[in-house]
């Protein structure tokens, strides 16, 4: 049953478009089985109804006839009647042997068979009982019973061989004995029309015919939802990344429209609450300077040398948290657009640049790596990342992949590493680890942030876990390119 389901799911298209055709193909199959089902059922009642009434019009008149011929032509009168599929023919013994049944309700044969005896006795101006004998034979009955039975009339073990009839695997026949006198029978009987097949070559035609007709309206109807909604994921996932797009066309159904509009108000409220928050860092950030260079003037006015020194440090630092806030302002402010970038062409030049630095930064990655992202803004990342490396790793080192069209890029180094219970905390903004970092060496705690803030914008993510062999290993997993 997993076996089964699993295939199943592997079969079962992905896409919406694929769904609704697969699922009105399944529909239109299962309707033409049951109009199949339906007509079968009533030919069958059709053509049992016109067997009965040609057989009352016909077998009435021929057995007067038949009875009021000399006995030496009634032979000859008998093949003269007989044609592919009307035979008649004339025994001592009646084919149809037995007298009638009891009576059910819901047998429809026999209920029909009965009143046609009677009318064709009627007719003939005899009594029903034993003169006209009315059978009716099905081609699934079971041989074991005589050749079928309903209720106590039967056939003659022979009757159907001497008939002569086409009758086989899908044939029935209605048959009927009439007494012309004491030592004679006439026999007749009339093969039905075969049983309808369910599903005949042409039912076959009319369906693959009917299919492919809905399959392209239906394809048709749905490229006018699908086609904005597959707008509407692209716009989605290029959103998620931090890209700038344009508000998307309202087209489709009313459904499609009402969600587009709610997706081009929810950009335009993304869009403004960034801007404003980047303006107010910047406003921020540069009214803080004027306070900072005042408070520098008047500590270097202070008596205490060792006072006047710790304050002017702490100013400084001061001062590079907002110049650095201020330059973050400023590139987020930029919109810079997103264009095919070799990723590969990108980290050498981060790994030339740091070794030009004096730092200590190996690269691996030769083969081009084409990927849409903003070029200026991932540098950034990967020279926040790889610099720390450098600075508090002793040394760098740059890996660059690809795994199912998704890039990794790897920076290793050989340091002490971050403790586990740090790993999370170092992307805050102004974290610095005093195992790391000190006011000596530099850094306010912003390029992880920055660095993590730049990816995330891209839709990928930041890994940071600690070597085995010692050392940190950061690692950025970015998302499939689209399109």
């Amino acid at each position: 049953m997993t076996g089964l389901k699993k295939v199943l799911t592997r079969l079962w298209p992905n896409g919406l478009m694929g769904q609704t055709v697969l699922l009105v193909l399944i529909a239109l199959f299962s309707a033409q089985i049951i109009s199949a089902l339906i007509l079968r059922s009533e030919a069958r009642d059709f053509y049992r109804g016109a067997e009965v009434r040609f057989l009352a019009d016909r077998v009435a008149p021929l057995a007067a006839l038949m009875k009021n011929t000399q006995p030496e032509y009634r032979m000859k009168l008998a093949d003269a009647l007989t044609n592919r599929r009307f035979k008649v023919w004339l025994s001592d013994d009646a084919a149809v042997t037995g007298g009638p049944g009891p009576d059910r309700e819901d047998d429809d044969d026999r209920a029909r068979m009965r009143d046609l005896a009677a009318r064709i006795a009627a007719e003939m101006g005899e009594h029903h009982d034993g003169h006209v004998r009315v059978y009716r034979h099905h081609h699934d009955d079971d041989e074991e019973h005589g050749g079928g039975h309903r209720g106590m009339m039967r056939l003659a073990p022979d009757a159907l061989e001497r008939a002569g009839l086409p009758l086989h695997a899908r044939y029935d026949a209605t048959v009927m004995s009439i007494r012309l006198g004491e030592a004679q029978w006439m026999n007749a009987a009339l093969s039905a029309r075969p049983s309808r097949q369910l599903i005949r070559p042409d039912t076959w035609i009319t369906f693959f015919v009917t299919a492919a007709v809905i399959s392209i309206i239906v394809v048709i109807a749905l490229r006018r939802i699908t086609r904005p909604m597959d707008a509407l994921s692209k716009a989605a996932g290029k959103l998620g990344r931090g890209e700038e797009i344009e508000p998307l066309t309202e087209e489709g159904p009313a459904d499609v429209r009402e969600t587009i509009r709610a997706f081009n108000e929810m950009q335009d409220r993304l869009r403004t609450f960034v801007t404003e928050r980047t303006k107010m860092l910047a406003a921020i950030s540069h009214d803080l300077r004027t306070p900072i260079t005042s408070l520098r003037l008047r500590a270097e006015m202070l008596d205490d040398a060792e006072a006047r020194e710790k304050m002017i440090q702490t100013l400084a630092d001061m001062q590079d948290m907002v110049e650095a806030t201020l330059a973050f302002a400023r590139e987020e402010a930029a919109a810079e657009p997103t264009r095919p970038t070799d990723l590969a062409a990108l980290i050498n030049a981060v790994a030339d640049d740091l070794n030009d630095l004096g730092h200590t930064v190996d690269c691996a990655a030769d083969a081009p790596l084409v990927y849409p992202c903003r070029p200026l803004a991932m540098r950034r990342a990967v020279t926040n990342l790889a610099l720390n490396a450098a600075t508090y790793g002793k040394s760098a080192r740059l890996r660059l992949s690809e795994k199912n069209g998704t890039p990794e890029i790897v920076i290793e180094d050989d340091g002490p590493g971050i403790p586990p219970d740090q790993i999370e905390r170092i992307f805050e903004p102004f974290v610095r680890l005093e195992t790391s970092r000190s006011q000596d060496t530099g850094g306010i705690g912003l390029g992880m942030s920055i660095a993590r803030d730049i990816v995330r914008r891209h839709g990928g993510d930041i890994r940071l876990e600690n070597r085995e062999e010692g050392g940190l290993r950061v690692t950025i997993t970015l998302p499939a390119a689209s399109g």
